[in-house]
């Protein structure tokens, strides 16, 4: 129970603790004053509460969960790939200019 208590001798309260608080203080006809003091707490303290569960559900509500995440290769895997990228493109080009020369070829005959 004592890792749970500040410097200054206040309980620091757990999460499951700060979320009843917020919905018990959001609930309509509330008495804030009255659950704060229950709780000993003090306005600010409930302030920050509502402001810290705002930002949460906004992160959460704007994360897109479908969004593909990047992959992360190692240096050495990401120096292989780079090469083999060039040189396909390099046979690509190749392959380009030997169809027009055919393409060519074939519109003379």
């Amino acid at each position: 129970m004592e890792e749970n208590v500040k410097r200054n001798g206040k309980k620091k309260l757990s999460v499951e603790e700060k979320w009843r608080i917020y919905q018990e203080a959001s609930s309509p006809g509330a008495q804030v004053g009255e659950i704060l003091r229950k709780n000993g707490m003090y306005p600010a303290e409930l302030s920050k509460i509502r402001q810290l569960v705002e930002k949460a559900a906004k992160e959460e509500l704007g994360r897109n969960k479908y969004r593909k995440r990047p992959v992360k290769v190692d240096y050495d895997e990401y120096e292989k790939l780079k090469f083999e990228l060039a040189a396909n493109q390099k046979a690509l080009a190749e392959m380009s200019q030997e169809y027009l020369i055919l393409k060519k070829k074939v519109n003379l005959e």
